[in-house]
């Protein structure tokens, strides 16, 4: 299983409960999401053309505790993805 956009198309680092518990690793917002994605089993697919955001997407050396981990299952879905939320797995309308 792949996870395309595990940032969310960047609308998780606007989320202040993510950004919080970020901080409490010690790790950025996408780093978190990125350890999310892979402590979940799947293949995390994050996009970037920043060489920096590069190395730094792939720093996530660390474990997410398994209260975090169902803190972050639990949170509220994103209603709005923006110019993204035009794409059907993200609309909630069926793909066909």
């Amino acid at each position: 299983m792949e996870a395309y956009s595990p940032i969310a198309h960047g609308e998780a680092l606007k989320n202040p409960a993510i950004v919080k518990m970020a901080e409490k690793y010690g790790v950025s917002a996408a780093q978190l999401c990125i350890r999310y994605v892979l402590q979940l089993g799947a293949v995390a697919l994050p996009k970037t053309a920043d060489p920096a955001h590069m190395e730094s997407n792939a720093d996530v050396d660390f474990v997410i505790s398994e209260e975090d981990m169902e803190t972050l299952k639990n949170m509220e879905r994103i209603a709005n993805y923006g110019d993204f939320s035009a794409f059907p797995v993200f609309s909630g309308k069926p793909l066909a």
